[in-house]
């Protein structure tokens, strides 16, 4: 087996870290990051304690200073990055678009769509200087167009999420370079936990309900995910968890709890 050096972004907690935790377990490399110093040295501490190689570099993903940190520190220790996930997102306050007040609207703006393009943009231009790599781009609830009320602006940034990452593996299409697309699904994080809380009670209780049939745990998901995507040979692919034979199922499931 090939020791692959990996880095997620936003991979403190969530599904970033259930990532991260996957990979190291089939003895890959792991550079860790997140907003928070703090949170980035905490979770090095604790992987590191149970005997993984990872590295952390904590940095805002809005900022492209953030990225080449992340570049330089990896060459240092690892000589090279082969998998590189746009993971780093934040959700949108339990609002309406007109609600929302203009810094909030810039933060989910600069996190969620500028942090995937700086890091994809830095990502090519690593591989171009190595010869190879792949980098995968994170998919949320919006990226195949459907819609919610009071997440316009947060389905918004992860409906461009399609567009542009199929646009730019286009561009790469002629060098060694993958680009692609990593669909979860519904996963029981704390984002999930926090969105089912929100609303009135009846908004809350069919929340819920739609939340403990479609959504997986952690574990299964990032298991499916990370074995996908180490078998992947495409120049352009779509790694998808809830395919129509696992969400068909739980629809009908859906349709049938009262």
């Amino acid at each position: 087996m090939i020791k692959k050096t990996v880095l997620i972004t936003g991979s403190t907690k969530g599904i970033g870290h259930g990532l991260a935790l996957e990979f190291l377990k089939r003895d890959h490399q792991v550079i860790i990051n997140g907003r928070s110093a703090e949170g980035v040295k905490k979770t090095v501490k604790e992987l590191e304690s149970q005997g993984y190689d990872v590295l952390g570099v904590a940095g805002d993903v809005s900022k492209e200073a953030t990225f080449q940190s992340i570049v330089e520190k990896a060459i240092a220790k690892y000589s090279k990055i082969d998998i590189w996930i746009n993971n780093a997102g934040i959700p949108q306050a339990h609002k309406y678009f007109h609600e929302l007040e203009s810094c909030e609207i810039e933060q989910l703006v600069s996190v969620n769509i500028t942090g995937l393009l700086l890091g994809t943009k830095t990502a090519i231009n690593l591989f171009k200087q190595q010869g190879h790599g792949q980098v995968l781009n994170m998919e949320g609830f919006g990226s195949d167009g459907r819609m919610m009320k009071k997440l316009s602006l947060y389905g918004t940034s992860k409906r461009a999420v399609q567009y542009f990452t199929k646009s730019v593996s286009k561009e790469v299409k002629d060098e060694n370079i993958r680009v692609g697309i990593i669909s979860p699904g519904m996963v029981r994080t704390d984002f999930l936990t926090e969105s089912s809380s929100r609303g009135d009670a009846a908004e809350q209780r069919r929340n819920q309900k739609v939340f403990d049939i479609l959504a997986e745990d952690i574990e299964v998901v990032t298991e499916f995910l990370v074995k996908n995507i180490l078998k992947s040979t495409r120049q352009y692919d779509r790694i998808e968890f809830l395919t129509p034979r696992r969400l068909i199922p739980k629809i009908m499931r859906l349709m049938f709890v009262r």
